[in-house]
């Protein structure tokens, strides 16, 4: 028993990293879905060539236009994902037709290929769809003229074009053909899942220290994320027992209620006592993913015994143990392809665009769309990239215009492209070393070759939402391997790849730096003042409810609004990470933690607001008592806009409502302590926000 537990134990959790990093397993049928593109668009239109006598670069043509249709295509709904798929030749013929024609008048196929890749970037203002179009468009002309397409050959690559695309539309077909609610009840595995994970972090005999629940905790909270993005695209009385507003609640009361479990077990400098020890197997048996009504009923009973009293440090573990079995057990009830409710009124598309550029303040260049502005940086990147591109190697020179071009893919700040360039040139580094040293195992063994091909391609687009670096490391990978199948293959070819990308790179920060810049640190300033707004709009509306309660206001979507606007935070502070200085990269580090720790303490709040909104109005606090909770938020939002001049680079001094000598509370109550359960969380998750905004001082 002990050998097969020990056996189990360890297949579990690589079962469970892979649930947790993957949630959804969305990365994995993407990955799947372009590498089966690949595979079928090959194979089809290598048959078509063959029939019609045609070269096999009319086949790659095709084959390369189908895989990146399958990975490019965003869209949030499956019509528009579908609709976007059907667009794409049209755009990808018309930059082949301008390709093969422009290539017979020698460097003005150059000028077209800047236009093209202008454009490209340009339509990327229209959203999703834009982007796909665009891409595709570079992606055709790019090979066009890499393939060295002639006029005559139009109408034969306008042919593979289409068959690629219709293997593309088939597969993606084939691919959503799913029920929605098997996706979310990945989702849901994957949720409970990343709470084990973090979880099994604050055991008493684990080495896991803050950073490990930091990462946790982030992973737990992106998954939620996933989950209202499904609900954003889906309508869950169709596939469930509940409506999609009940469900959101109920995943949200999950992740705060294991949130607060987490940071009571971490607070236990000491073993568990067994009555803890008893509650936390309670807890991971609400975490199995099909648990029996008798285990539920089992574990709600083991965390009901001795948790009504929490005076002290586990006392407070056994309180939020019960909340976590009990929110868990809640999820667990929701029932698969049960009774249609009504469908949800909520309009998903009111407010997605609330930063109008015409309100936009700043010079000409801060109201230039992103995208304009990209689109400038990029034709002037890449026409100086073409120029050195070419002294460096004449036949090679695209591989320099590629790099210049890629950087700017999915960035927007100067941190961003040159973490970007950093991650190309070191992928294409490793990449080259490690083709080099496959192609010297393999040698000249065609399956073996194609065999690694697609392999290459299956985790270069699984990948890359991990590192852009493993995208390129891959791709190098595979053009080793590709050149070694067409009789080509050497290191100088290698050599001359990492030259080039080097030079694009290079080209690609320069443009960033020096041509319409956009400053990381004001992008970042942006978003923190963009996440202090949504948090100022919690702390009110949750202190409203709870001082009025029985209003049925419901919080769970501006809390999940808040938790957006943190991810978009972490994301513009990462290229601070990498920045050249200490100060910079702590200083942004110690920012995010504090805006993590309001994030956590804001749900509390959001969380208890919830509890008054569904109460009795006869259960509102006192005058006094009221009167001291709006005194309390007063100060909150006072140290939060203390932190946002500090932020911002308006004052040096960080002004705080906490009063030295009593750190752990910003305001107390007068006369007795109040009743409501809902009122009392609110004061903790107040006193806990104005702590969290003192514990920094001039971020960055």
């Amino acid at each position: 028993m002990g050998l097969a537990t020990a056996v189990r134990r360890p297949i579990e959790r690589t079962i469970r990293f892979g649930v947790v990093s993957d949630p959804g397993q969305l990365r994995l049928r993407s990955a799947g879905a372009t590498t089966i593109t690949l595979v079928l668009a090959l194979v089809v239109l290598y048959a078509v060539t063959r029939v019609l006598g045609q070269p096999i670069t009319v086949a790659m043509l095709g084959t390369v236009v189908a895989m990146f249709t399958s990975f490019v295509v965003k869209d949030r709904t499956t019509r528009d994902k579908l609709i976007t798929t059907a667009l794409i030749p049209g755009p990808a013929v018309a930059a082949v037709s301008l390709s093969a024609v422009l290539a017979q008048h020698g460097k003005i196929a150059d000028v077209g290929f800047i236009a093209v890749l202008f454009t490209a970037v340009w339509v990327r203002r229209f959203g999703p769809r834009g982007f796909a179009l665009g891409m595709a468009s570079f992606i055709s002309y790019f090979f066009a003229l890499f393939l060295r397409a002639s006029p005559s050959q139009i109408p034969l690559l306008a042919l593979s074009i289409v068959i690629g695309v219709a293997v593309a539309f088939a597969v993606r077909v084939a691919f959503l053909r799913e029920p929605a609610g098997a996706e979310l009840r990945r989702l849901t595995n994957a949720l409970r899942a990343s709470c084990v994970s973090v979880l099994e972090i604050t055991a008493p005999n684990n080495a896991g220290d803050s950073d490990d629940i930091r990462r946790g905790l982030e992973r737990l909270a992106n998954t939620a994320l996933m989950i209202e993005d499904w609900l954003d695209r889906n309508e869950a009385s169709i596939h469930l027992s509940v409506t999609s507003d009940d469900l959101s609640r109920r995943v949200f009361d999950a992740q705060q209620a294991t949130e607060q479990l987490v940071f009571a077990l971490d607070r236990l400098d000491r073993a568990w006592p067994p009555t803890l020890g008893r509650a936390m197997l309670a807890v991971a048996a609400t975490l199995h993913n099909s648990p029996s009504d008798q285990q539920l009923r089992a574990a709600r009973k083991v965390v009901s015994v001795g948790t009504a009293d929490p005076v002290d440090q586990t006392g407070v573990a056994l309180h939020y143990a019960m909340r976590t079995v009990a929110a868990h057990t809640a999820l667990h009830r929701v029932a698969v392809n049960a009774v249609q409710a009504p469908p949800s009124t909520k309009n998903v598309d009111a407010d997605d665009d609330p930063d109008d550029p015409s309100t936009v303040e700043g010079s000409w260049i801060s109201r230039l769309e992103p995208s304009t502005r990209s689109a400038i940086q990029v034709a002037i990147a890449t026409s100086i990239a073409t120029v050195l591109g070419e002294l460096v190697s004449p036949d090679r020179w695209y591989w320099a215009v590629l790099s210049a071009f890629v950087v700017f893919t999915g960035t927007t700040t100067r941190g961003e492209i040159l973490t970007r360039a950093g991650h190309r040139v070191v992928g294409t580094v490793a990449g080259v070393f490690a083709g080099v040293l496959l192609s010297a195992l393999v040698g000249q063994r065609p399956v073996l070759q194609l065999l690694l091909i697609v392999v290459c391609v299956f985790f270069a687009f699984y990948l890359v939402t991990i590192a852009n670096s493993l995208l390129v490391f891959f791709v190098t990978i595979l053009l080793a391997m590709l050149y070694g199948l067409l009789g080509t293959f050497s290191i100088a070819v290698l050599e001359v790849r990492i030259e080039e990308t080097l030079v694009g790179a290079t080209v690609g920060i320069g443009a960033a730096f020096f041509i319409l810049p956009t400053r990381t640190r004001q992008n970042l300033v942006e978003k923190v003042d963009d996440y202090l707004d949504k948090l100022d709009a919690v702390i009110v509306a949750s202190v409203d409810s709870v001082a009025a309660p029985g209003s049925g206001v419901d919080l769970v979507p501006l809390a999940r609004e808040l938790d957006t606007a943190l991810q978009d935070t972490i994301t513009a502070a990462k290229p601070f990470g990498f920045g050249p200085t200490t100060r910079a990269r702590r200083g942004t580090a110690r920012l995010v933690r504090v805006l993590e720790t309001c994030d956590r303490a804001a749900r509390s709040l959001a969380k208890a607001g919830i509890s008054a909104a569904g109460a009795d109005a006869d259960t509102a606090p006192r005058a006094e008592t009221i009167d001291s909770l709006r005194a309390g938020t007063d100060l909150v939002r006072s140290s939060l806009s203390s932190l946002r001049e500090v932020v911002r680079g308006e004052s040096d001094e960080y002004e705080d409502g906490l009063d030295e000598s009593d750190p752990a509370g910003a305001f107390t109550f007068s006369g007795r302590s109040p009743e409501s359960g809902a009122t009392r969380a609110a004061v903790r998750a107040l006193n806990r926000l104005d702590h969290a905004a003192a514990l920094t001082r001039v971020p960055v």
